[in-house]
């Protein structure tokens, strides 16, 4: 692929998967979370012209325009970023405060603005073009008690995708997003983990073709990151693991 792919999350699941697929296919990559010695330690085999380690706590969003600086002096400018930084948090709507809100926008939304913001200046992406991939989630699209909250934060995402890529497309940057079902990722665990025997054997029936892998969402973001997709900007895609159609899936099995 032969560019330089910002990597936002790199240190666990999806981001990391994306990471290592995007190396392996040729790219560089910048890769940013919180923790600079859980990066260092994901990405020790790889060689440091390669992979470039910038950690930053990305919901303090009055620090990303330094930051921003630092990925292009590094970097010349970005062919690709991938958003997967974001947290959640399960509570009642009555215990969700203004500050909790506020807390999970600024990591969820308003991170992803701010560095679409920043790598759409002149000079800070490849004038060949680029690509920006933001993950969104189901609990944008249905009900789930005490996700009100993180929710609405990826509703958000999705509301930004295409008005901001109108006008990030005459700069030959696309712009999509992925809402994701349930994919077996470190957070993911520990949250089935708290599950009845009987609450996990109903999450599994929900997704036909089973639940997700980070290498799963990996390949697709590979994918909308390429010349591939050079085509394709605007769009909020599904990866779901046929759970949207599971209705259907579960009267055809009863026939």
């Amino acid at each position: 692929m032969g560019c330089w792919v910002l990597v936002a999350g790199a240190s666990r699941g999806i981001g990391r998967a994306a990471a290592r697929l995007l190396l392996e296919e040729g790219c560089s990559v910048v890769v940013s979370a919180r923790g600079a010695d859980a990066l260092r330690s994901e990405f020790a085999d790889a060689s440091e012209n390669r992979v470039k380690i910038v950690p930053i706590d990305f919901s303090r969003t009055e620090d990303l325009e330094g930051y921003s600086v630092e990925v292009v002096n590094l970097t010349g400018g970005l062919s690709g970023m991938l958003y997967s930084a974001g947290m959640q948090k399960t509570l009642p709507l009555t215990q969700s405060k203004f500050a909790l809100a506020e807390e999970i926008f600024r990591l969820n939304a308003f991170a992803a603005f701010e560095l679409t913001r920043l790598f759409a200046k002149k000079g800070a992406y490849n004038p060949k073009g680029a690509s920006f991939v933001l993950l969104s989630s189901l609990a944008a699209h249905e009900g789930a008690l005490g996700t009100a909250l993180y929710g609405a934060s990826k509703g958000a995402l999705e509301g930004f995708v295409p008005a901001a890529a109108s006008e990030l497309a005459v700069k030959k940057i696309r712009l999509n997003a992925l809402i994701l079902g349930t994919v077996r990722t470190g957070m993911s665990r520990q949250f089935i983990e708290k599950m009845s025997e009987g609450q996990k054997k109903s999450l599994l029936a929900e997704y036909p073709l089973g639940l997700g892998e980070p290498e799963d969402a990996a390949n697709f973001i590979a994918y909308l990151l390429s010349e591939k997709a050079r085509w394709i900007t605007g769009q909020t895609f599904t990866l779901d693991g046929g759970h949207s159609v599971r209705a259907i899936y579960a009267a055809r099995e009863g026939e």
